[in-house]
């Protein structure tokens, strides 16, 4: 896996209203908040945390990585009359969403770690739920749901309510769900070691991440209810590549492409004997990114580019993904028929049909007996 890389940043930091300094007192979670360019949205995030947090024992870091809208001053208006706990840090100059969490993570003293987005909001009684079942196990990884439009998304396929240490279920159960992101995970302090962080400079960091830190997980707890309120907004990273017409923007479908390097073979070192179906739910996985892909390249620059540089392209593509998922795309086709999974099949198949090799040029003679 390629780690994030430090980067030399002015972090400077400003306590709340205990004297402007963090309690001395070790706090058991440390909720971490980025924040650049937020300010429509800030402000209804942190009122839906801050009357959350008990007296003592919950830090909350708000990091502003050199907004240029009025981000800045809503924390810093917002701050001093929230809680003793809260803490303002900023980048001198904008590093980008891994730079603000890796600086974060450097400063945080909590037991657990919980991202929250600056955009999203944090469900009522989200704070005291993780603390009841905290006070009753002690996981090295919890597991949330969240809610999208109205709807409750599961973000885990796998046990419930229940702490366990089937390390490959965890495993198995993230890339079943195909829910990275770092904001429904919260984590022991311990598992975010110096050779762990988010790749500095690359999109979909959250996919570079969450499952390597699954594997160093021992135990797990997933609750099946929904503790943020994600928030849809049409000019994420996401939303512009999903709508962007016309543009295909290679650097970010690489990110996509290469987010999980080396996550097969580092599966193997502790689990030697990954079953069948965990191999089929992480290459579904990679598969369904390649379809998307596939797609994105399509409706972008179907007429605008000539067949052949399309599907060039699309190879390309597929070479960078199937060498990264634990099977052959082809193979994993056969695996969906045999699964009564025709659907899966047709659309992986037009994509394999589209990204296919020529391996003999028109026209030419065939082969000799």
């Amino acid at each position: 896996m390629e780690t994030g890389m430090r980067v030399g940043l002015s972090a400077h930091i400003e306590g709340g209203t205990a004297g402007g300094a963090p309690c001395s007192e070790r706090p058991w979670l440390s909720i971490l908040i980025p924040v650049y360019n937020v300010e429509p949205y800030l402000r209804d995030c942190l009122a839906s945390l801050l009357p959350q947090l008990p007296p003592v024992g919950v830090e909350v870091i708000l990091l502003d990585d050199a907004s240029t809208d009025g981000s800045l001053g809503l924390c810093s208006e917002i701050c001093p009359q929230s809680h003793p706990q809260v803490r303002l840090m900023r980048h001198a100059s904008n590093a980008g969403l891994s730079a603000a969490r890796n600086t974060m993570l450097d400063a945080a003293r909590g037991d657990y770690i919980w991202f929250v987005d600056s955009d999203d909001e944090v469900m009522p009684g989200a704070v005291a739920r993780l603390r009841s079942i905290l006070d009753c196990n002690t996981p090295d990884l919890l597991l949330c749901d969240f809610r999208k439009l109205d709807k409750n998304v599961q973000s885990f396929v796998g046990p419930a309510n229940l702490m366990s240490t089937d390390r490959e279920a965890l495993v198995r159960g993230i890339f079943a769900s195909r829910r990275m992101h770092s904001w429904s995970k919260i984590a022991r302090r311990e598992l975010w070691s110096d050779d762990l962080r988010f790749p500095v400079g690359r999109c979909f960091e959250d996919m570079a991440t969450t499952p390597f830190l699954a594997l160093r997980a021992r135990s797990f707890y997933y609750c099946p209810e929904p503790w943020i309120r994600y928030r849809v907004r049409a000019d994420s990273i996401t939303g512009i590549m999903s709508r962007t017409r016309g543009r295909f923007d290679d650097s970010k479908n690489r990110d996509v492409a290469t987010a999980l390097t080396g996550f097969v073979a580092a599966a193997r070192a502790p689990l030697p004997n990954l079953s069948d179906e965990t191999l089929y739910c992480i290459a579904q996985f990679w598969a369904k990114e390649f379809t998307k892909l596939c797609w994105r390249l399509l409706s972008a620059r179907f007429g605008r580019d000539r067949w052949a540089d399309l599907r060039a392209k699309a190879r390309d593509y597929r070479g960078l993904m199937e060498e990264r998922a634990p099977m052959p795309f082809a193979v994993l086709n056969q695996l969906h028929l045999r699964r009564g999974k025709p659907g899966r099949w047709a659309i992986l198949g037009l994509c394999l049909f589209f990204s296919r090799s020529e391996t003999r040029a028109r026209g030419s003679p065939p082969r000799s007996a």
